[in-house]
C-alpha cells in the first residue's frame, strides 16, 4: 500500500499503537479507530477517519471551492454518503487502528495522534490525512469536530528536511501575524513535538474559499517581500548566494549531483557574481492550489519554503512555472521558458531590470533544484522525476556548461 509509510509515521510512534488492514489486527490489539483509504488526484490517496459520520462527510466536502470542477461532484456523493452511513459497507480499503490491551489509559492518550489533538482542541476530533509525493512527502491532516466543524490543519515534520519545513512555515505565520495585510493566512495556534514528531497546527481557511487561478497583484506580492527588510546588493554579496552554496554542501548527499550543482553555482558566480539584485522575503510555493479567495480576500497557506533574503521576483517566476509545468503538464524546457516570459511584466513592475530577467529565472532554478535535493536526501532517494536530473541538463546548457544529456537540444531559458 502506498500510504504505508503514513500510516506507519502516525500509528507506530510507541509499542503500544499500531496499524493493520481491517480485522487483521495482531493479538494482544484492541481496535479504537478506523480509517477509509480514498482514491485521490495522481495517485495519491486520502485517509478519512470513521470514528464520526458528519466528521468524516467534512472532510470530503468543507473545502470544495479548493478542488477542480470536475472533482467535485464525486466528493459531495461520497461526502452525503458518509454522512448518511450508506458508503461505509461499500468502501474499499479500511485501516484499522489498534492498541495494546494491556495499556494504561494515559498510555494511550499520548501514543495516539487523535487524542493529542482532541485534548488540544478540548473536544472529539475527527481526522483526514495525506501526505503527497515524492522527496516533499509529509503528513498533512485536517481536523474537524465530531459534528462536521473544521478546527484547523496539522502539517508533521517526520525527517529533517519536513521538520525544517515546519520550522520556517511556523516563522512565516509569526511574521505575517505580527503586521497588518491585505493577504489573509491561517492563524499559527501550536508549534511542538510530539513522539518525536514536529507539529505545527493552523487554523482553519474560511468555508467558502475558491481557489483562484491568478497571480497575486503587485500589492500583495510586495506585502510578502516586505515580511523581511527589503535590500540591494551584488548577487555574490548578499547573503542569500553564500546560504545556497552552504545549502549544496550540507545538505546534498549524492556526491556526484552534489559537485554538478557546485559546478552550476561556480558558472553562476563567475558570470553573474557583480549582477545587482533586490532581495526579500518569499512565500516558497505561491501557486493556485496554496491561494484562494473568500469575500474579497486573498488567503496564502503552505508557507513551508518561505524564506528571507531572497532575489525579488522569485514568486511570480514560480507562480508561472509551475502552473506549466504542474498543472499544464508541459516540457521542463517549455515551462522555464514560459515562466520567463510570462514573469517578465510582473517582474518589471516590481523593480527587477529587464537585463535580469533571465538571471533571475536561472536563479530560480537553481533554487528548486537544490530544494529537491534537499528533500530526497532527507526521504531516502524518492525524487521527482519529470524535474530531476532534466533541471540539471537545462542549467548546464543555459550557462554553458558541459552536460551529459540525452535529451533533444532544446535549451529552455530564453536568451
Amino acid at each position: 500500500m502506498g500510504s504505508a509509510w503514513l500510516f506507519d509515521v502516525l500509528f507506530r510512534r510507541a509499542p503500544v499503537i499500531t496499524w493493520a488492514a481491517a480485522g487483521e489486527l495482531p493479538a494482544g490489539f484492541r481496535l479504537v479507530e478506523q480509517f477509509a483509504v480514498l482514491p485521490s488526484w495522481a495517485g495519491r490517496s486520502y485517509m478519512v477517519s470513521l470514528a464520526a459520520r458528519r466528521g468524516a462527510a467534512s472532510a470530503l466536502t468543507s473545502y470544495n471551492g479548493l478542488r477542480l470542477v470536475r472533482r467535485r461532484p464525486p466528493r459531495q456523493l461520497l461526502g452525503l454518503g458518509l454522512r448518511t452511513g450508506l458508503a461505509q459497507p461499500l468502501l474499499g480499503a479500511k485501516i484499522d487502528i489498534g492498541v495494546a490491551v494491556s495499556a494504561a489509559d494515559d498510555e494511550v492518550a499520548s501514543a495516539l495522534i487523535g487524542e493529542h489533538l482532541g485534548q488540544l482542541f478540548g473536544r472529539q476530533v475527527v481526522i483526514a490525512f495525506g501526505g503527497g509525493s515524492g522527496p516533499y512527502r509529509k503528513p498533512v491532516l485536517q481536523v474537524f469536530g465530531a459534528d462536521g466543524m473544521p478546527l484547523g490543519y496539522v502539517k508533521i515534520g517526520w525527517n529533517s528536511w519536513t521538520r525544517d519545513a515546519v520550522r520556517r512555515e511556523a516563522a512565516a505565520l509569526t511574521s505575517c501575524a505580527a503586521r497588518p495585510m491585505r493577504l489573509g493566512t491561517p492563524a499559527l495556534l501550536r508549534h511542538a513535538s510530539w513522539q518525536g514528531l514536529e507539529l505545527m497546527v493552523t487554523s482553519p481557511l474560511p468555508r467558502g474559499v475558491r481557489m483562484s487561478w491568478r497571480l497575486p497583484d503587485a500589492g500583495l506580492l510586495r506585502e510578502i517581500t516586505d515580511l523581511s527588510p527589503r535590500f540591494a546588493a551584488e548577487l555574490a554579496a548578499s547573503p542569500w548566494w553564500p546560504g545556497l552554496r552552504a545549502r549544496i554542501e550540507a545538505g546534498v548527499a549524492d556526491p556526484a549531483i552534489r559537485t554538478r550543482l557546485v559546478m552550476l553555482a561556480d558558472a553562476v558566480e563567475s558570470s553573474y557574481g557583480a549582477a545587482a539584485l533586490e532581495f526579500g522575503t518569499w512565500h516558497g510555493d505561491l501557486v493556485p492550489w496554496n491561494f484562494a479567495r473568500h469575500a474579497g480576500r486573498l488567503y496564502a497557506w503552505d508557507w513551508e519554503d518561505s524564506a528571507p533574503d531572497v532575489p525579488v521576483g522569485f514568486d511570480a517566476l514560480h507562480y508561472f512555472f509551475q502552473v506549466a509545468f504542474v498543472a499544464k503538464r508541459r516540457p521542463l524546457h517549455d515551462s522555464a521558458d514560459i515562466a520567463q516570459r510570462a514573469a517578465s511584466e510582473m517582474l518589471t513592475v516590481l523593480g527587477v531590470p529587464e537585463q535580469a530577467h533571465r538571471l533571475l529565472a536561472i536563479l530560480h532554478l537553481l533554487e528548486l533544484s537544490v530544494r529537491h535535493e534537499e528533500a530526497r536526501s532527507s526521504s531516502a532517494g524518492d525524487g521527482d522525476d519529470r524535474f530531476f536530473p532534466a533541471v540539471l541538463h537545462l542549467l548546464e546548457r543555459a550557462l554553458g556548461q558541459p552536460s551529459g544529456a540525452a535529451e533533444p537540444d532544446t535549451m529552455g531559458l530564453a536568451s
